[in-house]
C-alpha cells in the first residue's frame, strides 16, 4: 500500500514539474514578445523626435523666405491680402438634400449646365492662376485639386 502511494506522489511531482517548467518556459517567451514590442516603441517615438527635428528645421522662417526669393520667378508668389479672408456670412450655403426624384435630376442637370456659364474668379491666391468657375455654387472647374 505504501508502494502504490509513492509512486502516486512520485507520479504527481514530475507532473507538477513538468507544469512548472512549461508555464515558466511561456513566460519567458512572453517576456522576449514584452522586450521586443518595448525596443519598437522606442524606436518610433525615436523616429518621431527625429521627424519632429526636421520639420522644425525644413520650417524655419529664414529657410522658407530664401527658397522663396531663389524661386520667385517659378512661383510668382503674392502675398496673402486682407479681403481673400472670407467671413462666415461669406460662405454660401448648402443646398438642402433632395427629397424627391425630381430635386435630384433638376440638380444634375444644374451641375452638367454649369461650366457653360462662365465668371471671372475675382480672388487672387499665391501659388495658384486665375481660373474662370462655374456659376453653379459648389461646381469646380476643370483640373481643380479635390
Amino acid at each position: 500500500m505504501l508502494r502504490t502511494f509513492d509512486i502516486i506522489l512520485i507520479g504527481l511531482m514530475i507532473a507538477a514539474a513538468g507544469i512548472t517548467y512549461k508555464i515558466k518556459h511561456d513566460a519567458e517567451k512572453q517576456m522576449t514578445e514584452v522586450h521586443k514590442i518595448q525596443r519598437m516603441i522606442a524606436d518610433e517615438k525615436d523616429t518621431i523626435d527625429l521627424l519632429k527635428a526636421d520639420w522644425s528645421l525644413l520650417t524655419q522662417p529664414n529657410r522658407l523666405q530664401k527658397l522663396v526669393a531663389s524661386f520667385q520667378g517659378q512661383l510668382n508668389l503674392q502675398p496673402v491680402e486682407a479681403q481673400q479672408i472670407a467671413n462666415i456670412n461669406e460662405i454660401p450655403k448648402a443646398k438642402p438634400a433632395a427629397e424627391k426624384v425630381d430635386d435630384v435630376a433638376n440638380l444634375i442637370t444644374e451641375a452638367d449646365a454649369g461650366p457653360s456659364v462662365k465668371k471671372t474668379d475675382t480672388i487672387k491666391t499665391g501659388s495658384v492662376r486665375r481660373a474662370t468657375v462655374a456659376a453653379v455654387p459648389g461646381a469646380k472647374p476643370k483640373g481643380a485639386a479635390h
